[in-house]
C-alpha cells in the first residue's frame, strides 16, 4: 500500500516529453518509458525529435496542446486526481481493456472466415501439430512460472515487467487450470485459465523460456483456438481473451479483433487510466481518435464519436 501511495503522489507531478514528426505533434507526461515509446510507436511511427521539456504539476496538463501548438497530449492519471480530469475536456483512457469472443454458436461459424482468421491460427495448428492438455497438478504450475511465465513477461516488458506471484492465482477461487500447449509433443506454452459464470478467461501465459519462435509457430494464438474448444464443452458462452490496448490500430488489439473479439463495457482491469487531450482543429488528431476508445463518466467503455 506504501509503495502504490507513493507512486500515485509522484504522478501529481510529472516529467514532459515532446515528439514531432513531419505531420503530428504531441506530448507525453509521465514516468513509464516503456509506455511512452508505446505512445510514440502508436501515434507516430517513428519520431523525427523528441525533446524533454522538464516537470509539471497535474492542474498544468490540459493546457499543453494550447501552451506548446500541439496535436495531442497524453498524460499518466494518479488516481487521487482521476476525478478533476473527468471533469476537464478530453478523454479518460483505460490503459488496458477487457475483450471477449461469442462462442455460443457453432465452431464453424467461429472459425469462418468471413467472421474471423481462426482458419489461420487452424493452418499452423495442423503445420507445427500443436496440441493441448489441462493440468491441476502443483509441479506444472511451478513449470510453467518459472520456465515460461517468468521468461515471457520479463523479455517483454523489461524493467517494468510485473511478475505475479504464483500462489495468488493458485489461491483464486475458484482454482484455476494450466492448458499447455504442446509441439510435436514438447510443452512449448502454457495459459492459466479460469471457468467462471458463463465465461472461459485467459489469464496468464507464457512461452518456454519467453522464445518468441514458438509465437511464429501459433502457440498463441492456439491458446485462443483450444480455449474457445474448452469453453464449448462446457457450454459457456463467452471466451475471455483477456487485456487489450484501446486503440483499434494498436496490433494486439487488431489480432483480437480479427478472431472476432469484442470489447467488454467494463473498466479498465488494472485500474489504471491516462488523460487524452485532443487539438479538434487538427485533421491528424481527429483521423487518430476514430481508433480510439476511452471512458464516460459512468465508466463504461465506448467508442470516440459514440
Amino acid at each position: 500500500m506504501a509503495k502504490e501511495y507513493l507512486k500515485d503522489s509522484a504522478r501529481l507531478l510529472l516529467p514532459l516529453y515532446r515528439f514531432e514528426s513531419e505531420t503530428i505533434k504531441f506530448v507525453y507526461a509521465g514516468y513509464s518509458s516503456i509506455k511512452k515509446s508505446y505512445y510514440d510507436r502508436l501515434i507516430l511511427g517513428r519520431s523525427i525529435s523528441n525533446k524533454f521539456l522538464g516537470f509539471r504539476c497535474f492542474w498544468q496538463i490540459p493546457s499543453l496542446i494550447k501552451d506548446y501548438n500541439l496535436d495531442i497530449a497524453i498524460a499518466e492519471i494518479s488516481p487521487i486526481v482521476l476525478k478533476y480530469f473527468l471533469e476537464y475536456t478530453g478523454y479518460i483512457i483505460p490503459e488496458w481493456t477487457k475483450m471477449r469472443i461469442s462462442i455460443d454458436r457453432p465452431l464453424s461459424e467461429i472459425c469462418s472466415r468471413s467472421v474471423s482468421h481462426f482458419s489461420d491460427v487452424t493452418r499452423l495448428i495442423r503445420k507445427y501439430n500443436l496440441t493441448y492438455e489441462i493440468h491441476t497438478d502443483i509441479e506444472s504450475f511451478n513449470f510453467f512460472h518459472f520456465r515460461m511465465y517468468m521468461p515471457y513477461v520479463t523479455k517483454r516488458h523489461r524493467g517494468e515487467a510485473w511478475i505475479e506471484d504464483l500462489n495468488s492465482y493458485l489461491k483464486s477461487t475458484p482454482p484455476p487450470e494450466l492448458m499447455t500447449i504442446k509441439e510435436n509433443g514438447m510443452i512449448v506454452g502454457g495459459v492459466v485459465i479460469s471457468k467462471t459464470g458463463d465465461s472461459i478467461s485467459l489469464l496468464r501465459l507464457g512461452l518456454l523460456d519467453g522464445n518468441e519462435e514458438y509465437r511464429k509457430h501459433g502457440v498463441i494464438g492456439a491458446f485462443y483456438y483450444f480455449g474457445v474448444l474448452e469453453g464449448k464443452k462446457l457450454a459457456l458462452k463467452y471466451l475471455d481473451v483477456g487485456g487489450a490496448r484501446p486503440f483499434l490500430s494498436d496490433s494486439l488489439t487488431r489480432y483480437k479483433v480479427g478472431l472476432g473479439a469484442e470489447f467488454t463495457s467494463h473498466p479498465s482491469p488494472t485500474k489504471e487510466y491516462l488523460w487524452l487531450g485532443v487539438n479538434p482543429d487538427s485533421c491528424a488528431a481527429m483521423a487518430f481518435m476514430q481508433n480510439v476508445m476511452h471512458v464516460d463518466k459512468d465508466f463504461n467503455l465506448i467508442r470516440f464519436g459514440s
